[in-house]
Parts: structure tokens; sequence; C-alpha cells
């Protein structure tokens, strides 16, 4: 029965077997605090390739984003250019209409 006992009641255990049983409880608490370091280094993994996740999706919104600037720029861009032509044909027409009516005015006199 003492054998059995061993690993739990240190008081009983002859002086002889005390540094192996010590051993053997370093051991021990040495692998628990390696797996629990383990399991913090995997914990420490998976939220960096969340905060990359997170980050790249943000990202990819703010190009979303300018994208979007970009494209209603362009929109204004190719208005105001349609806007110009037609200021343009406008400035021509009234050319024509000032000569005409230069015409009409020197056939008057």
């Amino acid at each position: 029965m003492w054998q059995n006992n061993q690993f739990f009641n240190d008081d009983e255990k002859p002086n002889n077997d005390i540094p192996l049983n010590r051993g053997a409880k370093i051991s021990l608490w040495g692998s628990a605090i390696s797996t629990l370091g383990d399991a913090l280094q995997t914990l420490g993994g998976a939220i960096s390739i969340e905060e990359d996740r997170i980050s790249d999706a943000q990202q990819q919104q703010a190009m979303d984003k300018l994208q979007s600037q970009i494209d209603e720029l362009k929109k204004q861009q190719s208005q105001n250019s349609t806007d110009g032509s037609d200021v343009e044909k406008l400035g021509k027409l009234l050319e024509r209409l000032i000569e005409r009516l230069e015409k009409i005015d020197e056939q008057k006199k």
C-alpha cells in the first residue's frame, strides 16, 4: 500500500526516494507549463491571423471606397466634357447668329 500512495504522500517516503520523486514532480510541472505555453502560442497565432484578416478587410473597404470616388470623378469629368462640348456648340451657334445679324444690319444700311 505504501507504494500506491508514494506519489500522494511525501511524509511516508524513505529518504533515498525523495530526489527521484521530486524530479518526477518537477518534470510533470514542466510538462504542464510547456503545454500551457504551447496553447498560448497557438492562441497568439490565431489572434495574429484574425488581426491580419480584419486589416485586409479594412484595406479592401478603403480601396473600394477610393475606387468608387475615382469612378464618380471620372463620371463628373465625362459629364463636364459633354457640357464643355455643348458650350462649344452653343458658342459656334452664337457666332453664326451674330454674323447673320451683322449681315442683316449691313443690308439695311
